[in-house]
């Protein structure tokens, strides 16, 4: 059996800054707290716990030392109670999702009515959304229906959504509205690893694609692969491969997630490799 490997692979360049703060910090200090997992993926979570990160689930529960804050960014009213308790803050949003706030900040300011499309649930969404107060959070096109009127809306999404559900939303969106000012916020590496999806999907027979099971962008991916006609799983590691979903493969794909580590990917490549070298 073929592997063919998708050309981005591994950490995003925001959860590669994030871990590697994440690792200085607490390489430096014994009292660094985290709310909610630095990235979506457990066994990079489990690594940082080992070296002394602690995560707690609210701001309420952390009394003293540094708060690291995680790519996915933290709402406005955390970060003023964390000040407030004079706790160190170690900001490690990454510079894609800081980009969103400004953008919808800056339409706010210009009289647009915002809307933040993503996941409302997703931390990422929830901090967005703290920086314009009022804005509206859809996730579907078919919740463009729902929303009232509006002579201006200005329009910003979660850095990992899906390009072709973005760019329909934004259709339903202008075909309602008088005035719509859509910012694309898709970050770079997102946009990358969907093209490689989208390539590599119709190159295989079957893709495996590596990323933890509550990251969105990993998800998308494997849609992404199901869509172009391979048959996608999502696994989070080589134990989870089976055999039986190679037989008779003659090409198989491997791309990961945006906060999963080369060496998991490695670790799948391997096995898929031991899988096409047992007899039939």
């Amino acid at each position: 059996m073929q592997i063919r490997k998708a050309g981005v692979q591994g950490f995003c360049f925001g959860v590669a800054i994030t871990v590697k703060k994440a690792e200085e910090a607490i390489a430096a200090r014994d009292d660094v707290t985290t709310l909610g997992h630095v990235v979506h993926n457990p066994q990079m979570v489990a690594e940082l716990e080992a070296k002394g990160l602690r995560n707690a689930h609210s701001v309420d529960e952390v009394e003293r030392g540094a708060l690291f804050v995680r790519a996915h960014g933290l709402p406005v009213d955390v970060f003023e109670r964390a000040k407030a308790k004079d706790l160190d803050i170690i900001d490690a949003t990454c510079p894609m999702v800081t980009k969103i706030h400004v953008q919808a900040e800056k339409l706010k300011a210009d009289g647009y009515k915002i809307v933040v499309i993503g996941d409302p649930n997703h931390p990422e969404v929830k901090g967005t959304l703290s920086h314009v107060p009022g804005a509206w959070c859809i996730e579907d096109v078919e919740d463009v229906a729902k929303l009232p009127r509006s002579s201006r809306v200005g329009v910003v999404v979660q850095s990992t959504y899906s390009r072709e559900r973005f760019t329909d939303i934004v259709k339903a969106l202008s075909a309602k509205y008088y005035d719509v000012r859509a910012v694309n916020t898709i970050c770079t590496d997102t946009n990358n690893r969907q093209n490689e999806a989208l390539r590599l999907a119709k190159e295989v027979e079957v893709m495996v694609v590596v990323g933890g099971k509550t990251s969105a962008n990993t998800k998308h991916l494997a849609e992404l692969s199901e869509a172009c006609g391979a048959r996608a799983y999502h696994i989070e590691n080589a134990s989870e491969l089976q055999p039986q979903w190679f037989d008779g493969v003659e090409v198989a794909g491997l791309m990961s997630g945006a906060s999963t580590p080369g060496w998991l990917v490695d670790d799948v490549e391997r096995r898929m490799e031991e899988f096409s070298r047992q007899p039939a």
